[in-house]
């Protein structure tokens, strides 16, 4: 509160209570009693004015004003409008339409195709990666030890030798003796030409028995010679088969271990078609609705490089929708807008 005097002899109050400015004139010629009389007047006047003005502004200070457009959202107050960004290979794919009614944990958009055809890749790979599993490679067998072969002592082929070599000497002594004979006879006078005749045919038949045991001989020694190199035959084949047998041996544990290997291998590149089909799968958005409402508009964004067609969903919440259910935008690739929507007035 402030006084000034001017020169016109008028008394002036300027008031400020709350940026409330109040001025009161009155004139200062009046008499003591008139004046005070005022003063008291104004003074009531003023007290009530302050007590007006200390109500509005308690009042004021309890119960701000809202503006009729700005409405407090609480942190579980459900928005009154929901945009929804979903991803889908095809228009199919999309669950509702513009105008829609939908209530809580409605399914929105599915990739049901590829969800479809992931989950048969999983089973094939299920049944594939099972069959890897339980396959049994069996080792190859060593191959098996044959009985040596006995060293011959070729007694047979040594007795025909011996009889072959008796008859030779036996043969050649008759030989010798003959011609002994025979020159004897010959030194006899008046001996008779039969008599050298049969001696020499029988000289004759000597020689042709001596031809013949050797022949025999020969072929005593033949025979000798023959089973040696049949044995040494039969050693080299022994040593043949051998060879081959570990040789072939070999290439069969080899291709086992190959096998070993291919298996594993397969195993490994199963295993790993199957965590990315799993994977995928994971990675399939399914968008259901977190809230009870309508299906105000769809809007197609357009197509990615990657072939995926985008859709901007604006689902208008119901009044009284609630909280939204925790898990219901699993795997969703997508935004909520929690703006008001004055164009909105419940279900």
């Amino acid at each position: 509160m402030t006084f000034s005097t001017e020169k016109s002899s008028n008394l002036t109050v300027f008031l400020d209570f709350g940026g409330v400015n109040l001025s009161v004139v009155y004139l200062l010629g009046q008499s003591i009693a008139w004046r005070r009389l005022r003063i008291v007047v104004l003074v009531r006047i003023v007290s009530v004015l302050v007590v007006s003005l200390i109500s509005s502004a308690c009042i004021a200070v309890a119960q701000p004003v809202t503006s009729p457009l700005e409405q407090p959202t609480q942190p579980n107050e459900a928005p009154r409008r929901l945009t929804i960004n979903v991803s889908v290979t095809d228009p199919d794919d999309l669950k509702v339409t513009e105008g829609d009614r939908i209530s809580v944990g409605q399914l929105i958009a599915d990739r049901t195709r590829d969800r479809n055809r992931l989950e048969a890749q999983a089973r094939q790979l299920d049944l594939t990666l099972q069959r890897l599993e339980h396959s049994t490679i069996t080792p190859p067998l060593p191959p098996a030890t044959p009985p040596p072969i006995a060293t011959p002592t070729y007694l047979e082929e040594a007795a025909a030798i011996a009889r072959a070599k008796a008859d030779v000497d036996q043969a050649e002594a008759l030989i010798t003796a003959k011609h002994q004979e025979i020159d004897y006879l010959g030194q006899l006078p008046h001996l008779e030409p039969l008599v050298m005749e049969h001696e020499t045919a029988k000289l004759a038949e000597l020689q042709r028995d001596h031809t013949a045991a050797v022949r025999d001989y020969q072929l005593a020694l033949g025979k000798r010679s023959t089973a040696e190199y049949d044995h040494s035959v039969t050693m080299a084949a022994d040593v043949s088969s051998r060879t081959h047998a570990m040789l072939s041996y070999q290439q069969q544990w080899a291709n086992y271990e190959q096998r070993l290997r291919d298996r594993g291998f397969q195993l490994a590149q199963t295993q790993l078609r199957v965590d990315e089909v799993e994977n995928a799968l994971a990675n399939l958005a399914v968008v259901r609705s977190p809230y009870a409402g309508r299906i105000r508009r769809i809007k197609w964004l357009g197509q990615g490089a990657d072939g995926m067609l985008s859709a901007e969903i604006t689902l208008m919440v119901r009044a009284g929708a609630g909280v939204a259910v925790p898990g219901q935008f699993d795997g969703m690739p997508g935004d909520t807008d929690a703006a008001g929507d004055s164009a909105i007035v419940g279900d």
